[in-house]
């Protein structure tokens, strides 16, 4: 959304986004953010990240400003680092205040609202195109998960390791042995254990059980199958294993996760 402030002006009333990340970048005029009572005068060469639930409210001063305003779903910021980093956004800190080029950020909320306007037929490309605006803002974000984000390049630059990858994606849904990895690599199950954790920053072992889980996340926010069906879906074993294992990365039952997404 792109929004007009006069001088003098603010946002009408002081409010959050719920559950959604919402991006401000200024596009011209020196806005100022007041986050927890702090207030941030920006510009265009900076913008900031509120997180979900957070308070805040957009004001300017001598000057009138227009600010572009992204809002990015929660659900989708857990999917995308399921995928790309095997882990949850609970423990990630991003950079609540940046200093640098937001160009790419706004190409892509240009092509969604061009695509928006003007095709009639264009959900599909809408799904693809908000999955590159959070994929571009986690690449240019700073935060805590930075460094490991930046170390997948490393492994698409390393053909063993994405064959095994490769291969765990085709087969999460069936059991997969360190025998039948070691086979797929022609590597000994010590030097594949040792390279994979190396290069990807956990066990085959993990990386598997984080792909049944990135799975199961995206039926538990897509489709109304029940939990039962999920968990022998994606190739768990039991329903036990599946609640301890989603429990362990989102700090919730399976049950409340839904309960707050529902669709």
């Amino acid at each position: 959304m792109m929004t007009h402030l006069d001088p003098h002006s603010s946002d009408p009333v002081e409010h959050d986004h719920g559950d959604d990340y919402q991006i401000t970048i200024p596009i011209s005029g020196t806005p100022s953010l007041d986050l927890n009572n702090i207030s941030n005068q920006l510009n265009k060469n900076t913008r900031m990240i509120t997180m979900p639930g957070e308070k805040h409210i957009h004001f300017t001063k001598e000057s009138e400003s227009r600010i572009l305003l992204i809002n990015i779903k929660r659900s989708l910021i857990d999917t995308i680092i399921f995928s790309r980093l095997n882990q949850g956004t609970s423990g990630i800190d991003f950079s609540i205040y940046n200093e640098d080029s937001s160009e790419k950020l706004i190409k892509v909320a240009d092509k969604i609202v061009r695509t928006n306007l003007f095709h009639e037929d264009y959900s599909a490309r809408m799904e693809e195109l908000e999955w590159e605006l959070a994929e571009t803002f986690l690449s240019i974000q700073e935060g805590s998960h930075s460094d490991q984000w930046k170390k997948e390049v490393i492994i698409h630059q390393h053909p063993i390791i994405k064959n095994i990858i490769g291969y765990i994606y085709e087969n999460y849904q069936n059991d997969i042995s360190l025998d039948e990895l070691s086979s797929v690599s022609n590597l000994s199950k010590f030097y594949l254990i040792r390279t994979f954790k190396d290069i990807v920053g956990c066990t085959p072992s993990n990386f598997l059980l984080n792909i049944r889980i990135e799975k199961a996340l995206n039926l538990l926010l897509t489709s109304k199958l029940d939990i039962t069906t999920i968990c022998y879906e994606v190739g768990f074993g039991s329903l036990n294993t599946f609640e301890r294992v989603f429990k362990k990365n989102f700090g919730c039952t399976i049950f409340e996760f839904r309960k707050n997404h529902k669709i």
